[in-house]
């Protein structure tokens, strides 16, 4: 796509709808159901794991996508075998690659997937920086990678399951690299790990260490979990979950979240938990509202951590409660988990009995789950308590004790989060962070977050864009250097973005409360931040006075007339209608003295006073009482701001017939004005309702400047 020529003799009309749609980009090879990404920023490639395809697009455009040139077609091996089984030859038995991931420095990428229900594993060759217009290739059947060909337990059987990897280079046995995955290892999926695949000397192709995985068949260690985010931090490699609580089991089905750690040191025991884990650990993690009697929001969906910061990971939560369906968006710290996993252990001595704390004296020597040189060298006691008792008491708290965000009646499905510094801001912890939640119905929910002057922690919701609407988002990335996020449904792949403060804000209020805008007050637009322009994050800092930037008009009219007071105001989409929105219409009337009274509220009538469409305000029949100022204001616990301003003059003299020629010309050529003005109006609606007639025809050529991504959209509300 192309901007246009902004010399050229365009109306304003295209040259706006240029502005909107440039910000979105996409494509779409077919229904190839687009559900993994890996990102290498380095090469400002985006890899997407599709069905029967492993394709690479640009970050900056993906809409540059040549979905023959740019993508590696890996066929399943044995789908007839697969249909045998009883599964759907059209997508059951396809080859969905789930895992990409990067090995060594990134001129070669492992990827694994289903393979018609028979999991397996590659590994591709990547195009070099001077060899950007080249293809992705399979490696040449005489090159050798060891380990590689058997994909079970590295991702799953299912296309439709969850899972998770990471590729290791560093801090394994030996310093060898090594895949960690956590997904379903059978084809019954009775089997679900955390696993490391063997470990090979890449050069002489010898194996030095052995797999390791969880315990099989043992719900103390893993029972059904699906899978959201698995990370590498210092020693460890970290897992995120949701999985039924087996401490609740007494009680009742209840699920809860996760999170793991395994050492990367770890080679298991000597005698006991040989071919498993000897320092897994898992804690829940509590996201909650808090209360004399919290409500959870217990099952994590997707996590993120921002790049080059581990101290911090950012996930959604949903919840399926009776009565009661929302989400939630809450941060741990690592310091968090860490505490949680420094903390006392879990047990329940009998099948009967409820889980308690493990006293410290029965804890042993040295502390189990801690890394350690050699854990083949721990003591039997060690490796078996270990094996009972893998749970840890105390839950992993939400960073300031409260989600960062929560709304009822909304399924958040993917998470991905930008940090920006506040403008101005000596400290370089000063930042704003915003979240971009994906839900189930292809909505993109864009928060923001800041700290207030007293410390506190505050968010409010600033935009939803249809991101891949009504399809369901299936992936998400975000890239802060292409200023884009990218979303991905079965249909279709996106790039939106993060910043297109003119196509998204046509006024002032809206547009200084999103960190990447400010509003300029010259131009009376909204732009992409910089210094000079106005800005004001939940009030955050200097306040931005919008009054400045709402023009007052002046405008005469005549006893008896209708009046419309125009003020054009985008609304954020999820409120469901105006009258719930802190905008209010005001009238100072004039006195006596022509001098100006305490303002009224305007409540709205059909024989006095009418909201329009498009917020404007229609006053019916014009009397003297009507002049003076008319205010529509927004006002939201302390910030009253003013977005447009209306100085009405009543002429009750016009209303008297003319004496004199000169007078009945100039009424007369007012009146042909206004019928005029009238005339081009009913034209205008006409128009408009022929589009209208024609799109519920199904003609979508009449909402051509409509874009999707439009957040007022009538007919398809936000709810």
């Amino acid at each position: 796509m192309q901007l246009l020529d902004w010399g050229s003799t365009f109306s304003n009309v295209e040259i706006l709808w240029t502005i909107v749609v440039y910000h979105i980009r996409e494509f779409t090879c077919g229904k190839r159901y687009y559900r993994t990404f890996y990102q290498d920023p380095r090469r400002g490639v985006l890899y997407i794991g599709a069905m029967d395809r492993i394709m690479r697009v640009n970050l900056s455009n993906i809409s540059h996508m040549d979905c023959k040139k740019d993508s590696l077609v890996i066929n399943p091996t044995g789908p007839a075998s697969c249909v045998s089984k009883g599964k759907t030859e059209d997508f059951d038995c396809r080859n969905h690659i789930r895992v990409i991931q990067a090995m060594g420095d990134g001129n070669r990428l492992y990827v694994c997937g289903t393979n018609a229900h028979n999991p397996k594993d590659w590994v591709i060759n990547v195009p070099t920086f001077w060899e950007s217009n080249s293809n992705l290739t399979p490696l040449p059947r005489q090159t050798f990678v060891p380990g590689i060909g058997e994909g079970a337990a590295r991702c799953p059987y299912d296309p439709n399951d969850n899972s998770t990897a990471v590729w290791v280079e560093s801090g394994n046995p030996d310093g060898l690299p090594g895949l960690y995955s956590g997904t379903n290892a059978e084809f019954t999926k009775a089997d679900t790990v955390i696993f490391r695949t063997d470990l090979y000397n890449m050069t002489t192709g010898e194996r030095k260490h052995a797999f390791k995985r969880t315990l099989k068949y043992d719900s103390k260690w893993l029972d059904k979990p699906n899978f959201v985010g698995s990370y590498e931090i210092g020693d460890y490699v970290y897992f995120f979950f949701r999985e039924p609580a087996v401490e609740y089991m007494n009680c009742g089905k209840n699920i809860y979240s996760r999170v793991a750690r395994v050492c990367k040191r770890d080679t298991g025991g000597k005698n006991i938990l040989v071919q498993n884990w000897a320092t897994y650990l898992k804690a829940r993690l509590n996201c909650s509202v808090p209360g004399d009697y919290p409500f959870y929001f217990n099952e994590i969906q997707s996590v993120y951590r921002v790049p080059g910061d581990d101290t911090r990971f950012y996930a959604a939560f949903t919840t399926t409660g009776t009565g009661f369906s929302g989400s939630a968006l809450c941060v741990f710290t690592l310091d968090s988990i860490q505490e949680s996993f420094r903390g006392k252990f879990k047990e329940q001595a009998t099948s009967s009995s409820a889980w308690l704390p493990v006293l410290s004296s029965k804890v042993p020597e040295p502390r189990p789950g801690d890394c350690v040189n050699d854990t083949q060298a721990l003591p039997d006691a060690v490796l078996n308590f270990i094996r009972s008792h893998p749970l840890m008491d105390q839950a992993v708290e939400h960073e300031s004790g409260k989600p960062a965000f929560f709304m009822q009646d909304l399924t958040f499905t993917h998470l991905v989060v930008d940090k920006i510094q506040v403008p101005l801001s000596r400290q370089p912890q000063d930042s704003y962070t915003i979240y971009f939640a994906g839900t189930n119905e292809g909505k993109i929910y864009k928060i923001v977050q800041w700290r207030d002057n007293e410390g506190e922690t505050r968010s409010e919701l600033i935009d939803i864009l249809e991101g891949t609407y009504p399809e369901p988002v299936r992936a998400m990335d975000i890239s802060s250097m292409y200023k884009s996020i990218y979303v991905s449904s079965d249909f279709r792949v996106r790039q939106i973005g993060v910043n297109p403060c003119r196509a998204r804000y046509d006024n002032c209020v809206r547009c200084v409360r999103d960190p990447y805008c400010g509003w300029d007050t010259k131009e009376g637009i909204c732009k992409p931040y910089s210094p000079g322009l106005l800005q004001s994050v939940g009030g955050n800092g200097a306040m931005c006075n919008c009054r400045r930037c709402a023009q007052q008009k002046r405008v005469v009219a005549n006893w008896g007339q209708s009046l419309h007071l125009q003020c054009s105001v985008t609304l954020p989409g999820h409120f469901s209608s105006f009258v719930s929105q802190p905008y209010k219409w005001y009238h100072y009337p004039l006195s006596s003295q022509n001098s100006q009274q305490q303002a009224q509220v305007i409540k709205f009538s059909s024989e006095k006073h009418v909201l329009t469409a498009d917020r404007g305000l229609v006053v019916l029949s014009v009397s003297e009482t009507d002049g003076g100022q008319w205010q529509l204001r927004y006002e939201e616990k302390d910030i009253s701001l003013t977005l447009c301003s209306y100085n009405v003059t009543v002429e009750v003299q016009k209303c008297a017939a003319p004496t004199q020629a000169s007078d009945f010309q100039k009424v007369y050529a007012e009146w042909c004005h206004e019928f005029q003005k009238y005339k081009q109006a009913m034209q205008s609606w006409q128009r408009r309702q022929e589009q209208c007639g024609k799109k519920n025809g199904g003609d979508l050529s009449a909402n051509q400047h409509n874009h999707p991504n439009d957040i007022f959209q009538p007919s398809h509300p936000y709810g």
